[in-house]
């Protein structure tokens, strides 16, 4: 164990495995490379031991207790560290012992998680040696029992679980579900509520800093009836699921008002539901959106103009109208007219008149404008910018003495110009209205509750990224109890502020369209979402990932650029690799006739093939290789029952961490069993052998569109 403090965690356990087995095999002195798991199971084929023995040597080595049984978890343990945690560092909290949390792992060498479990928990803990596989399987048992336990006691989640039939099921339980639903995504901090139909039952999600997240699943006939109950709680017709419809209600959280948009739309096998949720309590300032100093002083300065036109861009949910409100909240003041033309107003705002869009009856954003620019308005905020008309009156409006603010669907800001050139303006006007152009993006804020700092051995992208700044990321994500466990809370805006000097009005009158050419008339500004998102990730409040998955696959070059560094082919292409490779499909089988079918087909259609003879095979299969996206398995036609279903479960033990969507293959004696399969955990659709490659394909491409 000399030196082992510059020795990673593969290669202490192939030292530990060396000294443990001497006569064995001398791997030592082989160069085993990928994650720890890999090389704990390559180990255990090259020593032909099982990984329950190498456990055993590995706490005798290291002498730490070794820990067989795992089925005895106490509650109070287990709920101190997010299964999500547990699942991706191989762990499981056990019990406590002597105020000791005590923790099985199988990488006693991970100095890194240990700081992270006592970060996580505010205790000290204890490590406990068990094998890969047992620590896998004992998490999945033992959070699944928890849920079962936390069932019995939470009246949302019996309602959740009756079997009762859509009629039975309206009344008082299906109204305190509904409510208990918005009540738990509005303290989740959820933007939006997401039900939809999911492999016979109803799958409830939400919206948080961004991502969607699992919080719950209903049964089938729970689900049509409290989408039912939005639905009519929204003025819609109810009853109605063939035809898409929009509604509206309010609910009062905590003492929040919040107003509810609801969307419903017809789909296979059912109907879905979004509820996006608008907080009416919230308050609107400049300084609190997360800026920067220098670009509040550069939007703030922009705004004080007495006229002009500003253009915010931007994809959805990138931030855009919550900076336009922030702006008119800066400038609301007794001695302002302010005037919004919005599809629909989303938060009110006291002592500004809003206007609510409403083309069916006739009054559209062109027609809203020219009768708001008769009632003497300071400032002008149009919701969007959509066609030539529009953009005709916003750019008069400024040009007549209003401050007019708006938004564009662009990739980007320099983008803009070209966008409303291409709309048919007046090269002039554009350039004499023009006064600036944002672009914007969010990124999920680090945690700041649990936080950690970024040290060796550094992350790929992390090593990128100190090639294109000469400055390494300041913080990583770790997760604790406040963040739900995702290292992340909150989010946070990057921004590209483009203000039209001298050169680039002279460009715009001259309808010049080239990007290049416009791009160099630029004067000052971050010059890219890129540079600007690279500050927010050295100062420690978001990360490279974060930025990376906003920005898109420019990043490294903008940043290459705005630096005057030079990235390799290798980290320049980071995130570009998942884009261009053939995705993947993984086939657990070993039918030579079956496989070359498959294969032939999905080949056609672009998708490579990986073939494993067992669960234990196609595990290995899915931490090799990137890109696998579905997971086929195959039933061999004379499997007895109760070994298919041994098989089943096998095969839930060893890839559920994955969570990749999957098919299942029945021959027509195991295909009357669907049911017995489902009641032991099957949630994947099946086809029945002999089956229609046509079938197969369609499986897999509703895959990808989920």
């Amino acid at each position: 164990m000399h030196n082992s403090q510059l020795l990673s965690p593969v290669e202490m356990l192939s030292r530990v495995a060396v000294k443990a087995f001497p006569a064995r095999l001398d791997i030592g002195t082989l160069n085993i490379k990928g994650t720890y798991e890999q090389a704990w199971q390559l180990i255990c084929q090259l020593l032909n031991v099982d990984e329950a023995e190498l456990a055993r040597k590995l706490a005798e080595e290291t002498g730490i207790e070794y820990v067989e049984c795992l089925d005895n978890v106490e509650p109070s343990a287990i709920n101190m560290v997010p299964f999500a945690f547990c699942q991706i560092n191989g762990i499981l909290p056990l019990r406590f012992d002597n105020r000791k949390l005590m923790v099985a792992t199988a990488n006693p060498f991970d100095s890194n998680i240990a700081e992270k479990i006592n970060y996580l928990t505010g205790k000290a803990s204890s490590w406990l040696i068990a094998s890969p596989g047992a620590i896998r399987s004992a998490t999945l048992e033992t959070f699944a029992m928890e849920g079962k336990r936390k069932a019995t006691s939470d009246p949302l989640l019996q309602a959740m679980t009756s079997s009762a039939t859509p009629e039975e099921t309206v009344g008082s339980e299906i109204i305190r579900l509904a409510a208990n639903l918005l009540t738990s995504a509005v303290r989740e901090r959820a933007s939006d509520l997401h039900i939809q139909p999911y492999l016979g039952s109803g799958m409830v999600r939400i919206r948080v800093d961004g991502e969607l997240r699992q919080l719950m699943t209903l049964p089938d006939a729970v689900t049509i009836t409290v989408i039912r109950y939005f639905k009519a709680k929204g003025g819609m017709e109810s009853t109605n699921s063939i035809i898409p419809q929009d509604g509206r209600t309010s609910i009062t959280v905590d003492g929040r008002s919040f107003d509810l948009r609801i969307s419903s739309l017809p789909v296979s096998k059912g109907e879905r539901l979004v509820i996006r949720f608008l907080d009416q309590s919230r308050v609107y300032r400049l300084g609190k959106t997360g800026f920067s100093t220098a670009a509040l002083q550069t939007m703030r300065r922009l705004i004080s103009q007495p006229s002009g036109l500003i253009i915010l861009t931007g994809p959805t949910g990138s931030g855009k109208t919550s900076t336009l409100y922030s702006m008119i909240a800066e400038l609301n003041s007794s001695s302002t007219c302010i005037i919004t033309v919005e599809n629909p107003v989303e938060y009110e705002i006291p002592g500004i008149s809003q206007v609510d869009v409403n083309e069916k009856s006739g009054r559209s954003f062109a027609a809203a404008l020219r009768s708001i620019l008769r009632q003497d308005p300071d400032v002008v905020l149009i919701g969007e910018i959509r066609d030539k008309e529009t953009a005709e009156i916003a750019t008069q409006a400024a040009m007549t003495g209003h401050l007019v603010l708006s938004t564009l669907h662009t990739n980007d800001a320099i983008t803009s110009i070209p966008r409303l050139l291409g709309l048919g303006l007046i090269p002039a006007i554009v350039a004499d209205s023009l006064t600036a152009i944002i672009s914007q993006r969010l990124c999920r804020r680090l945690c700041a509750n649990c936080k950690v700092l970024v040290q060796e051995p550094y992350t790929n992208e992390e090593k990128a990224f100190f090639e294109a700044t000469r400055h390494y990321p300041s913080h990583r994500p770790a997760g604790c109890e406040q963040c739900s466990g995702t290292g992340y809370h909150g989010r946070l805006p990057i921004i590209d502020i483009i203000e039209v000097g001298q050169q680039l009005r002279d460009l715009i009158a001259r309808n010049e369209t080239r990007i290049s050419l416009l791009e160099e008339a630029r004067e000052g500004g971050l010059k890219s979402l890129a540079v600007s998102g690279s500050f927010k990730v050295i100062s420690g409040d978001t990360t490279v990932s974060e930025v990376l998955g906003s920005v898109g696959n420019t990043f490294w070059r903008e940043l290459a650029e705005h630096y005057g560094t030079q990235l390799d082919d290798e980290a320049s292409n980071l995130a570009a690799h998942a884009l261009v490779e053939e995705p993947g499909v993984l086939l657990i089988s070993g039918d030579i006739e079956l496989t070359r079918a498959v294969e032939t087909v999905i080949q056609t259609d672009g998708y490579r093939l990986f073939v494993a003879a067992d669960p234990v095979g196609a595990a290995v299969i899915l931490r090799q290789e990137e890109g696998v996206i579905f997971v086929i398995m195959d039933f061999e036609d004379d499997l007895p029952l109760e070994a298919a279903l041994e098989s089943r479960r096998a095969a839930g033990q060893a890839l559920y961490w994955s969570r990749l969507p999957a098919l299942v293959l029945f021959p027509p004696h195991l295909a009357t069993h669907e049911e017995l399969f489902r009641e032991n955990g099957m949630m994947s659709p099946c086809l029945t052998k002999p089956f229609s490659i046509a079938d197969l394909l369609l499986q897999l491409r509703r895959s990808q569109a989920r």
